[in-house]
């Protein structure tokens, strides 16, 4: 088992316990760098800057090395919505690394304003109105989240405790409020207006909002509506996008959206 070299003092708790368990993670896989990029799509490169605290890991590198070690990622997903809000100024990184898909290592936290552009402004969905209620949507909906991971992670109930002591549960985060209303013959439930992004399981972000409230209106069950992608939001997906004649593979994308915002 490999000694890993400890991370530098002053590090932020929250992205000392995300880097600890991914280490640990790593570890139980027994896998060798190489392997966690044939496995999980990652770079090499990206799995050593992951493992050494000097890039932020992606949602989809967490959620690989989970399903790789058959652990449920919710909880480390959480832990890294914390360690983010941190990142910037406990553990910068080195401007080489890029992420498991392609982009630099904080897309994926800049990725939600690229919808401004595209999807709200003409592109996908029907009137191409930009509007302020999303504006203040996403930005009350970003706030009640961060809190939520803040309060959780300052408990301890993000990680588990030691081994053989037993572990604590996932947080849970407040419900969120669907006031779906229809828009030119498009449902719309306040939180986003996308028709193509991307979201899936272990995401947490007002798109997730924003499909949960739809798949509600719908009938189908996504168990809390929170705002967080979990395996029953998953479940979900798949059951609408089966209804609908759609490949059922548990992800909302440009194919999915147009099912979820449909009038019935």
């Amino acid at each position: 088992m490999p000694r890993w070299k400890p991370l530098p003092e002053g590090t932020e708790p929250s992205v000392r316990q995300l880097v600890s368990h991914l280490r640990r993670l790593k570890d139980r896989s027994g896998l060798t760098l190489a392997a966690l990029e044939a496995r999980t799509g990652c770079s090499r490169s990206s799995w050593e800057r992951y493992l050494s605290g000097r890039a932020l890991p992606s949602q989809r590198a967490v959620t690989a090395l989970c399903e790789l070690t058959g652990t449920d990622p919710v909880r480390l997903l959480a832990l890294r919505e914390v360690a983010r809000t941190v990142w910037h100024a406990s553990a910068p990184d080195d401007g080489n690394d890029t992420a498991c898909d392609g982009r630099t290592p904080h897309a994926d936290e800049e990725e939600a304003d690229d919808e401004g552009g595209g999807d709200d402004e003409g592109g996908g969905g029907p009137g191409g109105r930009r509007t302020q209620r999303r504006g203040v949507g996403r930005g009350m909906f970003a706030l009640v989240v961060t809190a939520a991971f803040a309060a959780a992670a300052l408990s301890g109930a993000l990680l588990g405790r030691a081994a053989g002591h037993g572990t604590t549960s996932a947080p849970r985060l407040p419900l969120v409020r669907c006031q779906v209303h229809s828009e030119e013959g498009a449902l719309y439930a306040g939180y986003s207006r996308t028709w193509r992004k991307t979201i899936g399981l272990g995401y947490y972000r007002e798109e997730v909002a924003e499909a949960e409230c739809l798949l509600s209106r719908h009938g189908y069950d996504t168990g809390r509506v929170d705002g967080l992608y979990d395996i029953a939001t998953r479940d979900a997906v798949r059951r609408a996008q089966e209804h609908a004649g759609e490949v059922n593979d548990g992800i909302v994308g440009q194919d999915t959206w147009p099912v979820l915002r449909r009038e019935r």
